[in-house]
């Protein structure tokens, strides 16, 4: 079990390591990137939820830490504590965080073990994709890689998703 809140969903289907799940609306504080390279829209999310905010209040750690990765988009993005809704929310300090609700959606996803890095994300989101076409779902948008671990976890223990916006049938 996490010691950190995680974005609320239900497990609409299950198999194997892919999910159709059904997610609540909820707040995320978003860098744009110009690549998954390195660490500065985490830091710059990570001074937010320490402090560097309107309020100088901290803000607990949640999971997953997500990157969207469309069409040569790039973001890093947090999900805000539930409790928050956006306008509860200190505003940053940094202008290069936004502040974004997330309406309820729903996702396939696909989870996986160990480092992150491109060719690994190309598999798993071609993998997600050919399971969805089997499923006759429509997907809606790019796609998003998930963490839920801190670097510092080994590898094997590390859990991480690519999670695939549907259509609802």
């Amino acid at each position: 079990m996490s010691k950190y809140e995680t974005a609320q969903y239900k497990v609409l289907e299950k198999d194997g390591s892919f999910e159709i799940r059904s997610y609540e609306s909820y707040v995320t504080a978003v860098v744009d990137e110009e690549s998954m390279k390195g660490s500065r829209g985490f830091n710059q999310i990570f001074g937010y939820i320490s402090g560097n905010n309107a309020k100088k209040e901290k803000i607990s750690m949640t999971t997953p830490v997500m990157n969207e990765l469309a069409h040569g988009k790039v973001t890093t993005e947090f999900v805000m504590p539930s409790h928050y809704s956006r306008e509860s929310l200190p505003e940053p300090d940094n202008t290069n965080i936004q502040l974004k609700k997330k309406e309820e959606r729903l996702c396939a996803s696909v989870t996986f073990s160990g480092s992150v890095y491109e060719d690994k994300i190309k598999e798993y989101e071609e993998k997600l994709r050919k399971w969805v076409a089997a499923k006759h779902l429509k997907t809606i948008g790019g796609f998003r890689l998930a963490r839920y671990n801190s670097p510092f976890t080994p590898p094997i223990f590390r859990r991480n998703e690519i999670l695939i916006d549907v259509e609802k049938t």
